[in-house]
């Protein structure tokens, strides 16, 4: 009998990898990676060459993937990068299928939650993008699910065990992805904490955890220090950029008087537009045209937007109302529709079937987003699921501050969120699992009477 239900989920996980694999190639037939993006030139570079100047800005991660891909094929390294990360997604919508189980899904309650996520129209259109959001999704995921499972295993023995190490690895290994994640570690530790007894004996395994976290962004600045010059890891130049958008988005640009970025603007006479701008409160927070036509016109400008005068002085002169205006659009992250499928994706699909693929997931992002996401920590917490709680809401909230924080329009918030779209929807689909499991009982016991009958 336990044969067969280990056969039986064999099965359902191979369907599972298949299914997700060829609808994503099924996105995008040719399997070319879409480019399009200021940011792919950066990551090209440097994986061509580790000591770029642009390795200022860019980690190493994904582009050593990159590399990789491009010694495998010289010709045909693009779709080795393309089926590289659909296997990746794939492998991911497996691992949610076995997660599912353990929370006492049925498999096929867990099998419809997980072709949600396989099939979900922004993680897909990310996958196949030569852009480094979707391989941190899948490392940051590793790492949500890994702390679990340590904790649970911590917890019943208090020994340091391999998942510990995986934490760490993964954990690190996003950091050297996307800075914006160097923190990432820091609500797994808490939720490690909060819920484990509280003693001496968490220094060990925490002190390991930080130490394999944070060498691969060490090692990384060694190399660099050692193999380039002026491109060492500072904070200012990853922040600089929002500072400066986010106080003229919100009108404090008479605070960087004086500056390189205040004198072009004074030069395009676009001094009194900025002066004009406010942040108003909506429950899309869609932007100002003003401020968006503003931004293009200084689409060529990227040193001078980048002005570490022009934020120095923003930071001093007003702290309390940058930060206040980072985080105004903080909930638009989960009000954001997501991306659709592209030119060229899914030939032959019918458009009613298109159709309802598209506005399904448009409805399921804004809407239900939100309301899910309520819903499945209200759940949590009835359910003394605090693990899952504490570590699912720890990463949400650091991730969506941060891209809130660090972003300079709203529009970003879809390919941002790329980041946990895996963490996310795997708790928002909760709710959803557990109506199915209900529909299910009902039906078999409907069916039951009448056979009974």
């Amino acid at each position: 009998m336990k044969f067969d239900k280990n056969y039986n989920g064999l099965i359902l996980s191979v369907l599972i990898f298949l299914l997700v694999f060829f609808f994503s190639w099924w996105s995008n037939p040719t399997l070319m990676p879409k480019m399009n993006l200021g940011d792919t030139p950066g990551y090209l570079s440097v994986a061509k060459d580790f000591s770029a100047t642009q390795t200022e800005i860019r980690p190493f991660f994904f582009p050593l993937i990159i590399r990789i891909c491009m010694n495998i094929s010289e010709l045909h390294w693009e779709r080795i990068l393309s089926i590289f990360q659909i296997s990746l997604h794939s492998i991911v919508c497996v691992i949610i299928f076995h997660f599912y189980l353990k929370y006492n899904f049925s498999k096929l309650s867990s099998f419809i939650l997980t072709l949600f996520i396989g099939f979900n129209s922004s993680l897909i259109y990310w996958s196949t993008y030569l852009m480094p959001d979707f391989l941190l999704a899948v490392l940051t995921f590793l790492a949500w699910f890994f702390t679990i499972i340590f904790i649970q295993k911590y917890n019943n023995n208090e020994k340091i065990n391999i998942y510990l190490i995986l934490i760490g690895i993964f954990s690190g290994l996003a950091i050297v992805t996307k800075p914006q994640s160097i923190l990432g570690i820091i609500p797994f530790i808490l939720a490690f904490i909060f819920v484990s007894d509280k003693s001496t004996k968490l220094i060990k395994p925490i002190i390991i955890l930080l130490i394999i976290n944070f060498s691969f962004h060490q090692l990384w600045e060694q190399y660099k220090s050692y193999n380039s010059t002026g491109t060492s890891f500072e904070l200012l130049d990853f922040i600089e950029f929002p500072i400066n958008m986010t106080a003229i988005r919100g009108g404090l640009v008479d605070y960087g008087k004086g500056t390189d970025l205040y004198n072009l603007l004074e030069e395009r006479e676009l001094l009194e537009t900025a002066r004009n701008l406010k942040i108003s409160l909506s429950y899309t927070m869609d932007e100002d045209p003003d401020y968006l036509q503003l931004y293009k016109s200084l689409k060529d400008d990227w040193d001078i937007k980048n002005d570490k005068e022009f934020a120095k002085k923003i930071l001093n002169h007003a702290p309390l109302e940058l930060f206040i205006y980072s985080i105004s659009n903080w909930h638009a992250f989960f009000t954001k529709r997501c991306f659709g499928p592209g030119d060229g994706s899914f030939p032959f699909m019918p458009e009613i079937i298109r159709y309802f693929y598209t506005v399904g997931y448009a409805l399921l992002y804004r809407p239900a987003l939100a309301i899910l996401l309520i819903l499945s920590l209200i759940l949590f917490w009835r359910k003394r699921l605090f693990i899952l709680l504490l570590s699912s809401s720890g990463i949400l909230l650091y991730a969506s501050l941060s891209i809130a924080i660090l972003s300079v329009h709203g529009g970003e918030f879809p390919r941002y969120r790329v980041w946990i779209e895996y963490i996310m929807w795997f708790c928002a689909l909760f709710p959803i699992g557990i109506l199915l499991e209900y529909l299910s009982k009902s039906l078999y016991s409907f069916f039951r009477e009448i056979i009974n009958k």
